[in-house]
């Protein structure tokens, strides 16, 4: 009963305030968006020794057709929905959240560029800004300054923002060296055709780690984190046939809708590219049927079951710094 009274005022606060009962807004000066609008990222305050650090999804683009004004592809300010809708790991009030009570730095995401664009590009009569190198060191940077000493950090993110966090997870990592740390990708496979132009548009910031090229596959990043981190959990999961993963690998290959050839493409190649970094014993993978994108704010984070393991309690794991099994359907 004496639990309940706080969670009872907790959610009369929600309803009375409503997003900001939850979530302080923090803007950033010289932060801008791919239509030039101002950024901003957003903190949930709790435990200051566990800290969730999430990088939004929300697309990218490369090109005239991708980043046109009308383009659906990406988004071009900030928005954030996942925290209007308040399911999976962003149900603040939920005692099975397995980060009820942590910190939550959620870092939106507005550039069309995986959180790691350093240009501004003129597309032929429209520019956009691929600044999301500026905007997550921002984050970065207000995380150092106000959460010193946490214990558990957990990176993650969802679609682009799995790209976002495996990006910046070497710098994470290389401050907190005392905290117990996992990575998370949440649908952000690296799958990509060869000629895939959207790097050298964007400029990126890329993770500094031994042995890796200025255009590392996103497999080989996770190998080399483990292996440069062997105290942290690194970590995937995707659906083995991901319809937004695949739409977005049919429009690299020229394809408005993609065909049944590259659905199963990119579904070996997806498979292969989760497997890969399996020597490293510090990495694990939870890969589920079906063509779901993303589970982290969805409410099947509760439910979901891959043979005898549910996602919930492998998440469960991963927050406590172990390493899970590796699942396959």
């Amino acid at each position: 009963m004496k639990r309940l009274i706080p969670l009872v005022f907790l959610l009369t606060l929600a309803l009375a305030q409503g997003l900001e009962a939850f979530w302080k807004a923090v803007e950033v000066p010289g932060g801008v968006c791919a239509d030039g609008s101002p950024y901003r990222f957003y903190v949930s305050p709790g435990d200051p020794k566990r800290v969730v650090l999430d990088f939004q999804g929300g697309g990218a683009c490369w090109d005239a057709a991708t980043c046109g004004p009308e383009s659906r592809t990406y988004r071009k300010r900030v928005d954030v929905q996942e925290l209007h809708l308040a399911q999976g790991i962003y149900n603040r009030m939920s005692v099975a959240n397995p980060f009820f009570g942590w910190t939550h730095v959620f870092v939106p995401y507005c550039t069309g560029d995986l959180h790691v664009g350093r240009a501004t590009v003129d597309y032929g009569g429209f520019r956009v800004f691929h600044q999301g190198a500026r905007n997550a060191q921002a984050a970065l940077e207000y995380l150092y300054k106000n959460y010193p000493a946490p214990e558990r950090i957990f990176v993650t993110g969802c679609s682009a923002g799995a790209y976002g966090a495996l990006f910046w997870a070497d710098r994470v990592l290389a401050t907190y060296r005392n905290a117990q740390i996992a990575v998370c990708g949440d649908a952000g496979v690296g799958v990509t055709t060869a000629d895939f132009p959207g790097y050298a548009r964007w400029n990126p910031r890329l993770p500094e780690l031994p042995g890796l090229s200025d255009r590392p596959k996103v497999s080989e990043i996770y190998l080399a984190l483990a292996k440069a981190y062997p105290k942290a959990v690194l970590a995937q999961y995707t659906t083995v046939l991901d319809g937004t993963q695949i739409f977005f690998y049919g429009l690299m290959k020229g394809e408005k809708s993609p065909s049944e050839a590259t659905a199963r493409e990119w579904a070996a190649l997806a498979q292969e590219a989760v497997l890969a970094p399996a020597q490293a014993p510090n990495y694990t993978f939870y890969l589920a049927p079906g063509g779901q994108h993303c589970i982290l704010p969805r409410p099947e984070l509760y439910t979901l079951k891959v043979g005898e393991v549910s996602f919930l309690d492998w998440l469960k794991a991963l927050a406590e710094g172990k390493a899970p099994p590796r699942v396959r359907p």
